[in-house]
This record gives structure tokens, C-alpha cells and sequence, in this order.
């Protein structure tokens, strides 16, 4: 029985990061209706991994649950937007801090070679959104992880969902976001300071809401 039980929830693991970037990535772009048997039928899993992995992702925000209908991904809009960096510019900079005290040195190291990449990606004259979004996506990983915090951990993972589908939404607007991410490498070192971090969540916010109210974001909209 317990192996059972841990199989069910490896699968749930497995189908939830699986569905979690497809949100993230907009695959399944904001306000799309599906029910669990349409997921179900598309990657072949059971129904148990199925309901549990949408409960995760519900409870991470990411989906909602319509009564009687199913889901539909959470929508993403100006408002959704600012309420996110509301927290992020709360959340980010205890990161930051408590990581500054305590990563060990081969975290620090490991920071050092995202942010040499990240300087060679946005020096490239075509600049590659979804290698960026990756390498920051790996960066705060990292820092989340050496602050050595579970309950900070939690937070931003869940935080981290929305950020990427943010700056996934604005992708395409090449021009402008190459402005932010050299934003974020002038500002930048391997852990920025505090000042540092919570000036660039300014600007970026500033510049996101921007694109969003002049170009709109970049996926289908759902009905």
C-alpha cells in the first residue's frame, strides 16, 4: 500500500511540473477552460495524479476551478500583474538578503556563472527571451534555495509561476524587454545588493505596465 501511495504521488509530481510550465510557458495560455478528463486522456495519466496535480496547481493560483464545468488557467491582467509585484518587491529582497548571509560557496560560485551568461545573452545582438527567462528562473532558484528558509521557499515558488508568466507574456516585445533585462545587468552581480534588487523591481515594474497598457500581452486569449 505504501509504495502504491508513493507512485500515485510521484505521478502527481510528475504531471504537475508538466502542467506547471505549460501555464507558465502560456502553452496553456490565461483564462483556458479544460476539465480533468481532457488532461487525462491528452498525457495518459490516471485520474487520482490528475486531481492531485490540479489541486497543487489551484493552490498555487495557476488554475481555478469552475463549479460543475472544471478549470480554467488564472487570468493574467494589469491588475494580476501589480498585485504580483506588490509581493515580489516585498518577497525579493529578503531573499536576497538572507541569501547574501548565507550561501555557501558553491552556490555563490554557481551565481557567478548565471551572471556571466547573463551578460554574453543580452550583448548578443538577438536577444533570446527564453534563454533569459530560463537563466533567471535558475538564478532565484539558487538564492531561494540558500536563504534556507522552507517557508521563504514556498513562498517563492509560488511566486516564481507568475513571474515567468509575466515576462513570458512580453516576450515577443524583443526591443522592450531587452531594455529590462539590461536594466537587470546594470544593477547586476552575482548577488545583487538589496538596493540594487529592489530598484530594478521599480524600473522593471514600471517598464512591464507599460508594454502590457501600449502592446497588450502576447498569447490567445481564452474565452
Amino acid at each position: 500500500m505504501a509504495e502504491r501511495e508513493k507512485q500515485k504521488q510521484t505521478l502527481a509530481d510528475q504531471l504537475y511540473e508538466i502542467l506547471r510550465q505549460r501555464i507558465v510557458s502560456l502553452n496553456m495560455p490565461p483564462r483556458m477552460r479544460f476539465t480533468e478528463r481532457e488532461i487525462s486522456q491528452e498525457t495518459g495519466f490516471g485520474a487520482m495524479p490528475v486531481r492531485e496535480a490540479l489541486d497543487r496547481l489551484n493552490h498555487d493560483g495557476l488554475v481555478e476551478t469552475i463549479p460543475r464545468r472544471g478549470y480554467r488557467v488564472a487570468g493574467l491582467t494589469l491588475k494580476s500583474v501589480d498585485d504580483f509585484f506588490t509581493v515580489w518587491s516585498v518577497v525579493s529582497p529578503l531573499i536576497i538578503q538572507l541569501a547574501r548571509e548565507r550561501a555557501t560557496p558553491k552556490q555563490i560560485e554557481s551565481l557567478n556563472t548565471i551572471h556571466q551568461e547573463h551578460l554574453r545573452a543580452v550583448r548578443k545582438a538577438r536577444l533570446d527571451p527564453e534563454h533569459w527567462i530560463r537563466m533567471s528562473r535558475q538564478r532565484f532558484d539558487l538564492l531561494a534555495e540558500a536563504t534556507r528558509n522552507p517557508q521563504l521557499q514556498a513562498i517563492y515558488r509560488k511566486l516564481s509561476a507568475e513571474m515567468d508568466r509575466i515576462f513570458h507574456s512580453i516576450s515577443h516585445h524583443r526591443e522592450d524587454i531587452r531594455a529590462i533585462f539590461e536594466l537587470g545587468t546594470r544593477f547586476d552581480t552575482a548577488i545583487p545588493s538589496v538596493d540594487d534588487a529592489s530598484e530594478f523591481i521599480k524600473i522593471s515594474r514600471e517598464k512591464i505596465a507599460e508594454v502590457i497598457i501600449e502592446k497588450g500581452f502576447d498569447y490567445s486569449q481564452g474565452s
